[in-house]
């Protein structure tokens, strides 16, 4: 079952489309008679089914990934049931993924001849990386960045956490799943001049 597939990790910042990206390659390869699956970490609970959902309104039906998923075993047996070997897998909101899952993503690729799209984060909101992320980088075929643009021109690299008043928030748990209510993507210069905003606000309450 061997063939000439590939990893490939496209990540961009919180509202650059990469959702819609997913969805239209779905549509266009269903629009070709194409065998492919959908995924998406159930880590990103914000959707009560299990389906992929753009900001633009368009979704569609996927399977969940858990964290003791094994992805590679997910697909061989679908691949056996259906007797079809799937063209690609598109994956949303990879960053989520485990270290382990991405290399089950690799064996599937180098194994099953497959095509694996993966959609997601490169970093959270204090700039680190996430661990599915990390591993794409260190595994992926092809690494694409979808671009978007902070509001001062400049490329957005910074997934920043709000709070309620639209201050920047510097601590707390490295996954918060929400949307535009609690996240903003900025540029670095933004994204530091922001915090040094907050810092100063909150050191005026408390003197």
């Amino acid at each position: 079952m061997n063939g000439s597939g590939k990893l490939y990790f496209r990540y961009g910042t919180m509202g650059s489309a990469k959702t819609a990206l997913l969805l239209t390659q779905a549509y266009n390869f269903e629009e070709r008679g194409m065998e492919y699956m959908c995924f998406k970490p159930i880590i990103d609970d914000r959707e009560k089914d299990n389906v992929i959902r753009s900001r633009i309104g368009i979704e569609r039906k996927c399977t969940w990934i858990y964290p003791d998923s094994d992805i590679y075993e997910l697909v061989k047996e679908t691949c056996v049931k259906s007797g079809v070997r799937k063209d690609w897998i598109l994956i949303d909101e990879a960053q989520f993924l485990t270290a382990p899952q991405v290399d089950q993503l690799a064996r599937i690729v180098d194994d099953f001849g497959s095509n694996i799209m993966c959609y997601g984060l490169r970093t959270d909101f204090q700039s680190h990386m996430f661990e599915g992320s990390r591993r794409l980088f260190e595994l992926a075929d092809s690494i694409e960045e979808v671009k978007s643009t902070c509001s001062c021109g400049r490329k957005t690299i910074i997934n920043a956490r709000i709070d309620s008043q639209g201050n920047i928030v510097t601590d707390g748990a490295q996954v918060e799943i929400g949307g535009d209510d609690k996240y903003v993507a900025l540029c670095r210069r933004c994204w530091r001049n922001r915090r040094i905003e907050s810092a100063s606000r909150n050191s005026i309450k408390f003197d």
